[in-house]
């Protein structure tokens, strides 16, 4: 019931032959460390934490950040994701909250880098923690699909 959830969910449909799918979105994700992926992006929010609080020794530049397609994810989501899964609703959906977690992260630095410090704690406690949660539900989701055994 699990995977059928994750299926309909994910992909919009019922399919009978998830070794099918499965496969494509494998074959697909060739190029993603889907573990690296989740954890990357768990970890922009403890870089944006100790930016925030004046302890990083990072540089962040908002203008940068802004792009969802310069990390690792966003170059498959915009190549080899886009390729094969482009056209199922949760990939939209996984475009869509991957480009939300990168506005909400530039904006937090932008504000930090303003001075607008409470302005930039709520945008990393809310809209940020938000995105990047629905980032790292739809890499699980993915992930899961693809450690279905043959």
């Amino acid at each position: 019931m699990f995977m059928e959830n994750i299926l309909r969910n994910f992909f919009g449909i019922d399919v009978e032959d998830r070794k099918e799918l499965a496969k494509k979105v494998a074959h697909s994700a060739n190029d993603l460390d889907f573990e690296m992926a989740i954890a990357a992006h768990e970890n922009w929010k403890l870089r944006l934490q100790s930016f925030l609080e004046g302890r990083s020794t990072e540089t962040f530049v908002a203008e940068e950040i802004c792009f969802d397609n310069r990390c690792d994810l966003g170059k498959w989501i915009y190549s080899a994701g886009r390729a094969k899964l482009g056209t199922f609703p949760g990939f939209t959906a996984l475009v869509g909250h991957h480009k939300m977690f990168h506005y909400a992260a530039s904006n937090v630095v932008a504000l930090v880098q303003a001075g607008k410090i409470e302005e930039a704690e709520k945008i990393l406690g809310m809209q940020f923690t938000l995105h990047s949660n629905e980032v790292i539900r739809d890499l699980r989701m993915l992930h899961t699909l693809t450690r279905q055994p043959d």
